[in-house]
């Protein structure tokens, strides 16, 4: 039976067997390396693209945004699947896995469609939302339905590694984006710039370099997917695999898991809305900060993903007191690591900004942004790996969504508006306030951890 514990108990209850903290950061380090070979990828883009001049780099980011768009849309898809793969993994029960991997892959191929379409025949009416500039819709519009073209392939790869994770197999998950990276890198080199007797294509040559790492990717997961995975043995006839319950199963766990991304995603633009309108150096300062902040962040991802397999599988076998002794250690682990990472995180701030060519002004409020993103570094940490690792991998999605809409759209977003621009607060200030919705949310998350309302077994 469930009980509430006493924090008096966490000693009693952290597991010692070193096997755990191995499997731990076995999940955990693979996912973190391949967070940061995306990352690279992004900031390696947006050098070479640079180079070009701004309409060019522009267009990019502005025609990148119906990708993160659907992208996010897949990883509510993919994450809501994983809750339900995780679970029969631990349960034993591969048929029922094969069932939802060709859901997934259904509902991707749809999603991929309606995306694919977008980009194809409605570039330059997607582009319009964001800018009136012609010259970086003419740009745009030839890149985004380039990039069109490789939207499947990057959906069925994020699905299909999600799979991977959630039965312990993470470790192709990076060899593939690393040959990604290679591929894309070195093909943006050639047909960006034209060098080797190469074509100088431009922005094109960017948009070409990555549908083709995209395709190569999937190729890679297909093959190995088909011809060497001896866990989940997925054939082609994955597509055929139907089953009502599951398919009902699967709708009520995704749902609560994409709308939450949506709204998250949404709510991070209103953020940047709020920053956006601070002023030129406070928006350069930003900039500055979060490079540093997504280094850090990564690390966080790793554990959340890890964690969430860990507790799922447990779930799934039935071992309910291995579920909480999990949590418990999880819990500590992760706020140890949270700590730390702030820490270093503050400590390197006088380096970091002292590598970049700008004002006093916006070095100065570069620091006092990352002291903030130190101090709420802590609770980030927490919420992310609580809410994503814990809560959604015993089937809690819906308290998840609640508890991030209830804080960010009700509470850190109108104050954070109202503070910069009516009670004109200082920036210092205002940074807290729209950074307040993780110490909230940590709080109620932490409270619905440790009731184990939060553990459903959601396998038949």
């Amino acid at each position: 039976m469930l009980t509430r514990i006493n924090f008096n108990e966490v000693n009693v209850m952290l597991i010692r067997d070193k096997s755990f903290y191995r499997m731990l950061f076995t999940i955990a380090i693979p996912i973190t390396l391949q967070n940061l070979i995306n990352v690279a990828v992004t900031i390696v883009d947006t050098l070479m693209l640079g180079r070009l001049g701004e309409v060019e780099l522009s267009a990019s980011a502005l025609s990148n945004q119906l990708f993160f768009i659907y992208i996010v849309v897949n990883f509510g898809l993919s994450g809501g699947a994983n809750i339900l793969i995780a679970q029969y993994w631990g349960k034993g029960d591969v048929n029922s896995i094969h069932k939802i991997v060709g859901l997934m892959l259904k509902v991707c191929t749809a999603i991929a469609f309606v995306f694919t379409a977008i980009a194809m025949f409605f570039p330059r009416a997607f582009l319009s939302i964001f800018t009136a500039d012609i010259a970086v819709i003419d740009a745009g519009e030839i890149y985004l339905r380039i990039m069109g073209l490789g939207y499947f392939f990057a959906g069925a790869m994020l699905c299909l590694v999600t799979t991977f994770r959630s039965v312990k197999t993470v470790n192709i998950a990076m060899w593939i984006y690393l040959v990604s990276f290679v591929v894309n890198i070195a093909l943006n080199w050639l047909l960006i710039f034209g060098n080797l007797g190469f074509p100088a294509l431009g922005i094109v040559g960017a948009a070409i370099a990555t549908v083709v790492s995209r395709i190569v990717s999937f190729i890679i997961i297909i093959v190995y997917a088909l011809k060497f995975d001896t866990k989940l043995k997925i054939n082609k006839h994955i597509f055929a695999c139907t089953d009502a319950m599951l398919t009902k199963d699967f709708i009520k766990t995704c749902t609560p898991v994409t709308v939450n991304e949506l709204i998250w995603t949404i709510g991070t633009s209103m953020v940047a809305v709020i920053v956006g309108r601070l002023g030129t150096e406070v928006v350069a300062a930003n900039s500055i900060s979060s490079v540093v902040n997504q280094f850090v962040t990564v690390f966080i991802y790793g554990l959340s993903g890890s964690a969430s397999v860990i507790i799922g599988n447990s779930i799934g076998e039935q071992d309910y007191d291995r579920t909480k002794r999990s949590t418990v250690t999880l819990f500590v682990c992760v706020a140890s690591t949270a700590v730390i990472a702030s820490v270093c995180t503050y400590l390197m701030r006088p380096f970091v900004v002292s590598m970049y060519n700008v004002s006093e002004l916006t070095k100065s409020i570069a620091m006092d942004i990352m002291t903030v993103n130190a101090v709420m570094l802590v609770f980030q940490t927490m919420a992310n790996v609580v809410h994503v690792g814990m809560l959604r991998a015993g089937g809690d999605a819906k308290f998840v969504l609640v508890n991030d809409v209830i804080f960010m759209w009700l509470i850190t977003i109108p104050l954070g508006f109202v503070s910069a621009f009516v009670w004109g607060l200082p920036i210092v200030a205002v940074f807290y306030i729209i950074r307040m919705d993780e110490v909230l949310k940590v709080s109620t998350a932490t409270y619905r951890l440790f009731s184990w309302k939060w553990i459903n077994n959601l396998t038949r």
